[in-house]
């Protein structure tokens, strides 16, 4: 599921004004609701971010535990949408990828310019893993956004059809598992801008068990939580 042209708009407002450091947001259109509610929605999960952040600011011993709970999973996440980005997998993502990667979820190039420069923290002119790990803590609406993160997850049934569709495609001897080879058959053939080397980063994270194969509730679960990885690797009744 894709952010339709007419959210651009809205999606642009809202990184440009907010993300200092809120962050950007982004809709998918949906039956019935007009553009009026959508940013109302969206100015509501903003309110709601910094007032998050600034109670955060006399947080108890207990909320600050789960804080950094809740970071090292911000962090978990945010590897895996790193590599799925990192295409050429140098450990690093360049102006250039970034915009490949979210120009199609509908941000226009000055979004993704301010993006870009709120990541690269010391304006190397690339973000490394950990500004990237840090950037998804700091600017936190990234988590739910478009092509990042947990966007969307309401439409569980119909992300788990298109999770099926990939899984199909992907598992060439259809004995219920995917392997690093057959990853690396079908994002070759279908998505040839991936070096192997971000590939095997893919596959590793994806992995959730360490059992050196991708199940089909592993690939659902991803399909939810990573908007990043359906923008790259989407297909299936629902996605377009």
């Amino acid at each position: 599921m894709k952010v339709t042209s007419s959210s651009t708009a809205a999606l642009a407002a809202i990184v440009l004004v907010s993300f200092a450091p809120t962050a950007c947001y982004g809709f998918v259109q949906q039956p019935q609701r007009s553009s009026s509610s959508t940013h109302a929605t969206v100015s509501n999960v903003i309110t709601a971010g910094l007032s998050s952040r600034n109670n955060n600011r006399n947080s108890s011993p207990l909320s600050m535990a789960a804080s950094k709970r809740s970071m090292e999973s911000v962090h978990a996440d945010a590897d895996v949408i790193f590599s799925i980005i990192d295409k050429d997998g140098n450990g690093f993502i360049e102006k250039a990828e970034l915009t490949s990667h979210l120009k199609p979820s509908g941000y226009t190039e000055q979004v993704v310019n301010t993006i870009f420069a709120k990541m690269d923290m010391n304006k190397d002119g690339k973000i490394s893993k950990q500004e990237f790990q840090g950037g998804m803590v700091l600017f936190a609406q990234l988590q739910s956004a478009p092509g990042l993160g947990n966007y969307n997850a309401e439409f569980v049934k119909e992300i788990h059809e298109d999770a099926d569709q990939v899984f199909q495609s992907v598992d060439g001897d259809s004995d219920g598992s995917i392997t690093s080879k057959e990853l690396k058959n079908h994002m070759g053939r279908k998505f040839n801008s991936y070096s192997e080397a971000a590939i095997d980063r893919i596959f590793l994270l994806l992995d959730f068990d360490g059992n050196k194969s991708i199940d089909r509730d592993e690939l659902r679960d991803a399909f939810v939580r990573f908007s990043a990885l359906r923008q790259a690797i989407g297909e299936g009744p629902n996605y377009k």
